[in-house]
C-alpha cells in the first residue's frame, strides 16, 4: 500500500540538516502527517530524535560510493521500496540523488526538488526550503501553510535535560550556574593536516579563543566555559584551556559529549560561542543565545536561525579595507568579547 508520509531527501552535513527542519515543519502542518527523512550518517538518527515532525531517518554511510559496493545504499534501496512513499521532496541537485531513488521505484513525477525553485540571489536556505515546501507533487492536495517565522527547530526531553545536569555535576560542575558553551573546531578541523592550514578557512586561533574565555570569566561571575566538540578536535580544546588564565574554570569535554548529550546541554547553557558549523545551528535551534564567527560563508544564506534567543553574527573583514577578501582572521578577540557582552545587556 502506498505511503503518504512526506519523503524528504537531503544529503547534508549537521548544520544542513537542522536548516531543513522548517521544511519538515511545514510538510507536516500541511498535511498532518510526520515525515521519513533521508540522509547520511547515522548520527541523523539521533539528531532527529523527539522531533514531532519526523517518524523515520533513513541514512546512507556514503554517497558517493558505487551503488554495487555501498550495503547502505541497497539496504536503503529495498526499505524505500517497501515503504512506497507517494510524496518526495529533494533538497539535492545530484544526480546520484535521484539515481538512487529511482532504484527504489521513485518517479521524478512523485516528487519535486530544488531545481524545480526559481533562483533567489542571497536567499537564506530556511526561505528556500519553506518555498519548496509549499511545492506539491502530483496528489499532494493539501493547501500551502504561509510559515509564521523563519526559525529551525530540536527537541530534547526533560529526561536528557536531567541526565546532562548529572553528568555536569560528576566532572565537578554545577549545573545551576551560567553555562558558556564553546565551540572553536568544525569539520574541517578534524581533517588531516595542521589546524591553521590555509583550507582552512574556519580556523581562528587557539590563542584568540583563550582571550575571549578569559574575558567571559571576568564578566560573568561563576561563569563556567566548556569547550565543546567530538574526539577528533581534542587536542585543538585542550591547546586552547592551556591558554587560559584561569584554566580550572574551563573544561574540554570534546571527547564526552555523545550528539543527545550536546542537544540536552546547548537547551540548559547560558550562551554559545562557535564558528560556522553544525552546532552553532543546533545551538540557534534549541533557542540558546548564540553569537557566531563566520570566514568565507555568507551569513546571509547560511546563519543560523532562532525563534526565540538572539543570534549575533561577526564577519572577519579586514578594518582598513572593509570591502577586502573575507577571512575569520581578521575577527579580533575584543569584537567578539564586545558583541557577547553587549547581547548579555539585552
Amino acid at each position: 500500500m502506498p505511503d503518504s508520509h512526506p519523503l524528504v531527501c537531503r544529503f547534508g552535513a549537521f548544520g544542513d540538516m537542522v536548516m531543513i527542519t522548517p521544511l519538515l515543519r511545514q510538510l507536516y502542518l500541511r498535511g498532518g502527517l510526520p515525515c521519513d527523512v533521508l540522509a547520511i550518517g547515522g548520527w541523523n538518527k539521533p539528531l532527529f530524535e523527539q522531533m514531532p515532525y519526523v517518524r523515520n531517518v533513513f541514512t546512507i554511510d556514503s554517497r558517493s560510493a558505487p551503488y554495487w559496493f555501498d550495503r547502505s545504499q541497497r539496504e536503503l534501496v529495498r526499505t524505500l521500496k517497501s515503504h512506497q512513499h507517494q510524496f518526495v521532496w529533494v533538497c539535492e541537485t545530484s544526480s546520484k540523488s535521484y539515481r538512487l531513488l529511482a532504484r527504489a521505484d521513485i518517479d521524478r513525477s512523485s516528487s519535486v526538488s530544488q531545481l524545480d525553485l526559481p533562483v533567489i540571489h542571497g536567499e537564506h536556505y530556511c526561505a528556500k526550503w519553506l518555498r519548496l515546501g509549499n511545492l506539491s507533487p502530483s496528489g499532494f492536495e493539501y493547501p500551502q501553510h504561509q510559515a509564521e517565522a523563519l526559525n529551525t527547530e530540536l527537541f530534547v526531553s526533560e529526561d536528557e535535560v536531567r541526565e546532562c545536569r548529572r553528568w555536569l555535576q560528576t566532572r565537578g560542575l554545577n549545573p545551576e550556574a551560567p553555562i558558556v558553551c564553546v565551540q572553536a573546531g568544525s569539520k574541517r578541523t578534524t581533517r588531516r593536516g595542521r589546524a591553521d592550514r590555509i583550507s582552512n578557512t574556519k580556523y581562528w586561533h587557539e590563542k584568540n579563543w583563550a582571550e575571549v574565555i578569559d574575558g567571559i570569566i571576568e564578566s560573568l561571575p561563576g561563569a563556567q566555559v566548556l569547550l565543546c566538540g567530538v574526539s577528533a578536535e581534542i587536542e585543538m580544546c585542550q591547546a586552547i584551556q592551556k591558554l587560559c588564565s584561569l584554566p580550572e574554570n574551563v573544561q574540554t569535554v570534546a571527547d564526552d559529549l555523545p550528539l543527545r548529550r550536546l542537544l540536552a546541554l546547548l537547551s540548559i547553557a547560558h550562551s554559545c560561542i562557535s564558528v560556522d558549523t553544525g552546532p552553532a545551528h543546533a545551538a540557534a535551534a534549541l533557542d540558546c543565545p548564540l553569537l557566531v564567527l563566520f570566514g568565507k560563508a555568507n551569513p546571509n544564506r547560511f546563519r543560523p536561525v532562532s525563534s526565540n534567543s538572539p543570534v549575533q553574527v561577526i564577519v572577519g573583514h579586514a578594518a582598513s579595507n572593509p570591502d577586502s577578501v573575507v577571512d575569520i582572521g581578521y575577527i579580533k578577540p575584543a569584537q567578539v568579547l564586545g558583541e557577547w557582552i553587549r547581547s548579555q545587556e539585552h
